[in-house]
């Protein structure tokens, strides 16, 4: 059994030293899951997160670790917004830069970025109108960064569905993951209907969770993806634990049973659309 965990940030001091990165690495690699993504939230973060995978990938060589860089919606109030206009040459930049040892701090990058994100809107914490704005506004960035590159998007969206739908279906946009859905099901079904993927993080194995639970079960079988969004979401059983990668066998078994599949069966599916939204191989 495989998995592949689409959104941890493990990078994060958050989730501890470089020597307790290294022990989650190996328990992820004990639990079977073969690739992790790290997102960087803001740029001053994308340089940690292009070093902790290079050097997790050295010291776990039974996980593949992949970055993608962008700009979450939580990072704007900590940004000067006066940097907004130059987000996008920043943003072309650091995805250029994955040969310079400069850039990754202590170790060059030798995988490409697989993704642009964390990125997105949510439209839960603000009903300031120049702020939800600004979200619209940096998320088009990102959007057209995707349409420029082709890579997928990692997006955050937060009661703001609708205003997401209308930008990705503007004009033709690489296949998106929806991180740690919170939507309907019907919201969901919308999303894969426009070629987009949905991932689910631990607020299934919550017995109270009805809507990610409803979707869950719902999302076509070749647009489901799981990830921990660790150090957050700790699936329901193992809290107050701070959550790591080992534990979206949690996640993972808790929609098999919602499907009424086998957890190997699901492993196998969800792996195989990680890998090809991502556009990345396992070795066998």
């Amino acid at each position: 059994m495989r998995l592949f965990d689409t959104h941890a940030h493990i990078d994060l001091p958050r989730f501890g030293s470089p020597e307790e990165q290294r022990l989650a690495a190996n328990r992820a690699s004990s639990a079977g899951i073969a690739a992790i993504l790290i997102p960087g939230v803001e740029p001053a973060t994308w340089p940690r997160v292009a070093a902790v995978a290079e050097s997790l990938s050295a010291k776990t060589p039974g996980v593949r670790f992949h970055t993608a860089f962008g700009v979450h919606p939580f990072a704007l109030s900590d940004l000067p917004a006066s940097e907004d206009r130059a987000l996008a040459s920043r943003l072309a930049e650091a995805l250029e830069r994955r040969g310079n040892a400069e850039f990754a701090g202590s170790a060059a990058i030798t995988r490409a970025p697989v993704a642009i994100g964390e990125c997105g809107l949510d439209f839960a914490r603000t009903r300031d109108a120049a702020t939800r704005a600004r979200q619209l506004a940096v998320l088009d960035v990102h959007i057209a960064a995707s349409r420029r590159t082709g890579l997928p998007l990692l997006v955050h969206c937060v009661k703001a569905h609708g205003a997401l739908l209308d930008r990705l279906l503007a004009a033709p946009t690489p296949p998106a993951v929806l991180h740690a859905f919170s939507g309907s099901a019907e919201v969901a079904a919308a999303l894969c209907r426009a070629g987009h993927y949905i991932a689910f993080a631990g607020a299934v194995t919550n017995p109270r969770a009805r809507k990610p639970k409803e979707a869950a079960a719902a999302v076509p079988a070749d647009r489901l993806l799981l990830e921990t969004d660790a150090p957050d979401q700790t699936p329901f059983a193992r809290r107050p634990a701070r959550n790591e990668p080992a534990f979206i066998v949690d996640t993972a078994r808790a929609i098999a049973d919602l499907r009424g599949v086998t957890l190997a069966d699901l492993a196998e599916q969800t792996t195989a659309n990680a890998c090809r939204v991502l556009r990345v191989e396992l070795p066998d």
